[in-house]
């Protein structure tokens, strides 16, 4: 009978909160019934105040659920656009994603893919001036006491009083007692000439190495090879330029030079044979990769003293040209091509009064060539010149080898520093190469 009266009883309309009080200051539309609690007997009694407001809070609070709850899956993360990712993915450096390819089976596919890797390269280039994580290495010759390849970060030496080198872990180090040369360095791959022996291409980011084939070359008393490394876009290909010189009898009497050109792509893995270059006798051991071309200091034949041109060989067409040369107002002590920004550049050495740097803003166009600053000597000018700059940083300091070490010209100071690398007593033919995801095996995945 005590169920039948409480559920005729008529239920008391609920509190209305007003906007401006607490929960526990309730203003009623209707005077407040007295619930009589369920170990109370059927006859109602009066509440205190303490213990009807802790019936009214309890009449607020939310009723009980009794059934067993089942366990939500939490909502899926937001999916990024595409676009995004590989945006992001782009500026991060080479190491790095390398690591994200365990990442998940996109992620491995989209670092892999061609055009991303492509997209990747044109961003480092752009960013790599200014972000650490992104700077090219220095990579160098280093004797203690034989020769080794060594390599340390550009930024840091730049922006730090000291920088580590490290040696480099590539192929074939076992072997201490040969002589291995950086032939140039094109879009993170280096070409590496090995005792003048065999040529691979390796990719220190990623680590992965392609030896080419033998040249074939006989080797002849007095004979040397240089080497040229660099990229055919309209092919989408690298290549490498090899000079076979050797001396050969003269049918005039006494002998000559002939030099036998190949070439060889990564995409077909094989030397082919070019006609014999008759433009002069090549005397720098790497050529030097602009524009899509290997340019090289001749000698041109039967010249004596200090005479000298440059030659190009365009990847495209696969054919040389002569390449017009700045009026450098005297001559020269010596000149040395090397690349600087970019541009075709000539280190103009003036004995114990200067150097004048060059460079060839237009490629082929001769009143494209524009001096750039010129560089004090120091001590023992006879016996030493500056190597074409390697680099020039956002600030304008440009950075150089003398004397077997890096050194830092500040052109607007005319001052000097020199940054120090340990575990590097000596640089020479130092290189600067970019990170990159750049393949140097056809088809090959990073």
């Amino acid at each position: 009978m005590e169920s039948e009266n409480r559920e005729s009883e008529p239920t008391h309309p609920l509190p209305i909160i007003s906007k401006n009080s607490r929960v526990r200051d309730l203003t009623f539309k209707d005077p407040p019934v007295a619930i009589p609690s369920p170990s109370s007997s059927s006859s109602s009694t009066s509440l205190g105040p303490s213990q009807k407001r802790q019936n009214d809070d309890h009449s607020l609070s939310p009723p009980q659920n009794n059934k067993k709850r089942t366990k939500k899956t939490p909502p899926p993360l937001p999916t990024l656009p595409h676009e995004l990712i590989t945006e992001i993915l782009s500026r991060l450096p080479a190491k790095s994603l390398i690591k994200f390819r365990c990442v998940s089976k996109s992620f491995k596919s989209l670092i892999s893919n061609h055009q991303f890797i492509r997209t990747h390269l044109e961003k480092v280039k752009t960013l790599s001036k200014n972000d650490p994580d992104l700077s090219p290495e220095i990579v160098f010759s280093s004797s203690e006491p034989l020769l080794k390849l060594k390599s340390c970060s550009l930024y840091s030496v730049y922006n730090n009083p000291e920088t580590d080198a490290a040696v480099l872990d590539y192929y074939l180090l076992k072997d201490t007692y040969r002589y291995d040369w950086v032939i140039g360095s094109c879009d993170g791959l280096l070409c590496l000439g090995i005792k003048q022996d065999f040529v691979i291409l390796w990719n220190p980011s990623t680590r992965v190495y392609n030896r080419l084939p033998d040249l074939g070359f006989a080797k002849k008393l007095g004979s040397y090879t240089v080497f040229g490394f660099g990229y055919d876009s309209q092919m989408d290909d690298y290549k490498v330029l090899a000079m076979f010189c050797f001396l050969t009898k003269s049918v005039y009497g006494g002998s000559r030079y002939v030099t036998r050109i190949k070439v060889c792509t990564l995409k077909g893995e094989c030397w082919r044979r070019l006609e014999d270059f008759v433009l002069g006798l090549p005397y720098d051991f790497s050529g030097k990769h602009v524009d899509g071309k290997l340019c090289w200091p001749v000698m041109p034949e039967g010249s004596v003293g200090s005479a000298w041109s440059i030659v190009a060989f365009d990847l495209a067409q696969e054919m040389f040209e002569e390449v017009v040369q700045p009026d450098y107002g005297e001559v020269g002590y010596e000149r040395v091509l090397g690349v600087l920004q970019g541009w075709l550049c000539v280190m103009c050495n003036y004995p114990g009064v200067r150097a004048d740097v060059w460079v060839m803003k237009e490629f082929g166009v001769r009143d494209s060539w524009t001096k750039l600053f010129s560089i004090p000597y120091l001590d023992d000018p006879l016996w030493f010149h500056y190597s074409v700059p390697l680099c020039i940083d956002v600030g304008g300091e440009v950075l150089l080898e003398y004397k077997s070490v890096l050194v830092i010209y500040n052109p607007k100071h005319a001052t000097f520093r020199y940054p120090v690398m340990n575990g590097a007593t000596s640089c020479i033919e130092a290189d600067v190469c970019i990170q990159s995801l750049v393949s140097p095996v056809v088809d090959g995945h990073v």
